[in-house]
């Protein structure tokens, strides 16, 4: 799935227990807002090696 989003605008995820906000975009960068429950894990996956090296990031909470 792919979504064209603004500045300001978010995606509910599972019945609106997860929120993804864009809050600003800049060039390639983006700032998101997740908000979600604390048992719910939220991690970011980052490619800085290439598409063939995906890592994992665990998010900062």
């Amino acid at each position: 799935m792919i979504v064209d989003v603004r500045p300001g605008e978010s995606l509910e995820l599972q019945g609106g227990l997860v929120t993804v906000e864009l809050l600003h975009k800049s060039g390639q960068l983006a700032r998101l807002r997740v908000t979600a429950p604390p048992e719910v894990s939220i991690r970011k996956q980052t490619e800085p090696h290439g598409a063939g090296d995906p890592r994992t990031v665990p998010s900062m909470v």
